[in-house]
């Protein structure tokens, strides 16, 4: 009676012994990828919850001073637009309507 005990505890441990083996020599083989996009299969991810970021508040100043550097962005892109593209004379707009 206890020689059958102990023959069974001996072939659980055995069989524990190999799962153990299975599984941490499963951990220690790298996967190997091949070149290029994951397939979509393989791109399934379970997303992480994570927590949410505080939004950093830009006082009126910091928005005061980001508005009119803006505008002077604009002026600037504007005075090179009237710079570069001359009017035409009424004379050139005149052969430009005939040609067409």
């Amino acid at each position: 009676m206890t020689k059958s005990i102990l023959f069974e505890i001996d072939a659980q441990i055995a069989l524990l012994r190999q799962a153990k083996e299975l599984l941490s020599s499963a951990r220690t083989t790298a996967i190997k990828r091949k070149p290029g996009r994951p397939s979509k299969a393989a791109a399934v991810v379970v997303p992480v919850a994570q927590k949410a970021k505080k939004r950093k508040k830009m006082s009126a100043e910091g928005r005061e001073r980001v508005r009119l550097a803006q505008i002077k962005r604009w002026a600037a892109v504007r005075q090179a637009a009237k710079t570069t593209a001359a009017p035409l004379s009424k004379s050139k707009k005149k052969s430009a309507k005939a040609a067409a």
